[in-house]
């Protein structure tokens, strides 16, 4: 939480990994959300869990 991401913050000002009460400053969303460079996670996954993404979502509402 409040961790300066280390590869890369998709262009957010003042990114953070996990950004709370903020989803839209924390990467962890965008990296849970985008194809190619910079998915989480990068083994084993070829589209977005949309219903695991909104519980992220909320929870760091």
């Amino acid at each position: 939480m409040n961790a300066l991401p280390q590869h890369g913050n998709f262009g957010i000002a003042d990114a953070r990994i996990l950004a709370p009460g903020e989803p839209g400053r924390s990467v962890m969303i965008m990296r849970m959300a985008s194809p190619g460079q910079g998915r989480m996670p990068r083994v084993g996954s070829t589209g977005v869990d949309t219903a695991g993404l909104k519980l992220i979502y909320d929870w760091i509402e």
